[in-house]
């Protein structure tokens, strides 16, 4: 089963990590690593510097009214989930204010239809799934060129 944490980083950050997205995802690893109360106090912080809530009601409507037209999605307990049978693809979603959470198995195609949804909405949200070691933008953030 795959596992994916999402954060809606702040657009500012997001402009400036452009490129630089494994610090980002070195800090949110440390984070979750962290055993001593006081550094994990410091990078709770820092997290919570660089991130905005998720505004949980809306990206709920949200998903219901983009994914409502699908046979196999629902939503109830809180939670998203939709299989897609032909592709033997399966994803629940879970929005909290801190983070959404992807739980997934088979073939990428349910998890991919959650990403594509939450890509339109900002393009500052960053995904890691730590059991892999990968991470990045849902939609790329362009780097500003200076001249």
């Amino acid at each position: 089963m795959r596992h994916y944490e999402m954060y809606f980083v702040k657009q500012q950050i997001a402009e400036q990590y452009a490129g630089k997205e494994h610090l980002l995802y070195q800090l949110f690893l440390e984070r979750k690593r962290a055993i001593q109360a006081d550094q994990k106090e410091l990078l709770e912080k820092q997290v919570a510097f660089i991130t905005e809530p998720v505004e949980e009601e809306e990206l709920n409507t949200c998903l219901v009214n983009e994914l409502g037209g699908f046979r196999t999605y629902e939503f109830k307990n809180e939670g998203h989930r939709l299989c897609i049978k032909q592709s033997k693809s399966d994803a629940s979603l879970f929005v909290r204010s801190e983070k959404i959470n992807i739980y997934a198995s088979g073939s990428n195609e349910a998890e991919t239809v959650f990403f594509e949804v939450i890509r339109k909405l900002t393009p500052s949200f960053f995904a890691i799934d730590f059991q892999s070691g990968r991470y990045g933008w849902l939609n790329p953030i362009k780097q500003q060129k200076l001249v």
